[in-house]
């Protein structure tokens, strides 16, 4: 799509030509023309006023950016039919391009999910390449539904076998980047109300296995590691707003509209993410119960729905020297993979004449690699024999 700029310089150029002949109207038409293209193919820039980063040698990632200027979502590049979690249900029909912005719809749909009853569906795009150090930015436009419905620009990582020991020595399993989280009318446990719909959520989360299990770091029981929001002075609802965050080795750094608004040392989000747009459903149809998030049904109404958010791009840029992901750890004779490790013990088991649990495998696998590398090493396996060894031995109380 031709930019202003382009057509002024186009005009000027034509202008020009009426007053020229023969062999040199062609040469002043390729020199413009060259001109030209090289505008068109400028490479973005981030919009963030910070000179700490507009300073940086930043290279623009084609790969991980859009400008959703086609007609249709490019599903080379976006998984728009993701598996199904939370209390709504994700359809490919729910995600749409038109008018040069990617639209995410969530409507009043009564449906059933396996044994669950739920009431609305939902559009979530995911970039299946995965990217973890960068500047990831995305222009975006809330959704008219509030409270109920939270537009979502963030990053995840998936996969058992992602593994990450962090400086504190803590094995890293999950890592999410929320860059922005708009319109969550969260519960304020201070004023008794819920937040109003100008608080922007810029949250972390992570798991972290301890003794071979999964423990949830989350905003609101670790907030100095993760919580941040923005109270902007205007309502994301109205208009399209630019919302940026830089992950790197050391910070995490969030922007909206250019200004910085929050940060955070970078202790666990290292692992391989994937760029993802949502919209989630929220309160008042959405409730928690001993951690678990349920369905409000007798809340269900259509008023308000469907309801969209709308994104005119998302642009990802890296440094040269993080260009290249965190490369995987080099596999020697000895380490065993979790399928290996999987199908080994499988042998195992059926030559011992042991009722096969896959689950309780997979469970020894996660306490047998250590250093969450994803892979079992033949020391860690003889360091977690022995400890099993000894804990078998060991007096009972």
């Amino acid at each position: 799509m031709a930019t202003p700029r382009t057509l002024q310089f186009t005009t000027a150029i034509r202008i020009r030509l009426t007053h020229l002949s023969g062999a040199l109207i062609v040469a002043v038409w390729l020199v413009a023309t060259l001109l030209v293209a090289e505008t068109q193919a400028a490479d973005p820039v981030p919009v963030t006023l910070e000179p700490s980063v507009r300073s940086q040698a930043w290279i623009y990632n084609d790969q991980f950016s859009d400008e959703f200027n086609s007609a249709e979502v490019d599903l080379a590049k976006w998984n728009i039919d993701s598996a199904d979690f939370g209390v709504w249900s994700w359809e490919p029909e729910n995600v749409s391009q038109k008018n040069g912005s990617m639209h995410l719809t969530m409507a009043q749909q009564t449906h059933q999910r396996g044994k669950q009853e739920l009431a609305y569906t939902s559009g979530m795009a995911r970039m299946d390449k995965t990217i973890t150090y960068g500047y990831f930015e995305a222009r975006v436009k809330g959704c008219s539904r509030y409270p109920g419905a939270s537009p979502a620009f963030w990053l995840y990582s998936i996969g058992p076998n992602n593994r990450y020991q962090a400086a504190d020595g803590e094995t890293v399993a999950y890592s999410e980047i929320d860059v922005i989280e708009l319109q969550q009318s969260e519960y304020d446990f201070e004023t008794k109300t819920h937040f109003p719909v100008t608080r922007i959520d810029c949250n972390l989360h992570t798991t972290l296995l301890r003794d071979g299990k999964r423990e949830w770091v989350r905003p609101n029981n670790f907030p100095d590691i993760c919580k941040n929001h923005f109270d902007a002075p205007w309502d994301p609802r109205e208009d399209y707003h630019v919302y940026g965050a830089e992950n790197t080795k050391e910070w995490i750094v969030w922007y909206i509209d250019g200004n910085e608004v929050a940060r955070k040392p970078n202790l666990y989000w290292h692992l391989p993410m994937h760029v993802t747009l949502s919209l989630g459903l929220r309160y008042p149809f959405v409730k928690y119960a001993d951690g678990e998030r349920l369905p409000v049904l007798e809340k269900t109404t259509d008023v308000g729905f469907p309801t969209n958010m709308s994104v005119d791009y998302v642009r990802v840029w890296q440094l040269k020297e993080s260009n290249v992901d965190r490369e995987s750890p080099k596999k020697t004779a000895s380490d065993w993979t979790k399928d290996e490790y999987v199908a080994k013990e499988k042998a195992n088991w059926k030559k011992n004449g042991w009722n096969w649990n896959q689950d309780k495998v997979e469970a020894n696998f996660l306490e047998v690699d250590a250093n969450g590398d994803g892979l079992a090493s033949g020391s860690e396996r003889q360091a977690w024999f022995a400890r099993k060894i000894a804990e078998k031995d060991a007096p009972k109380p």
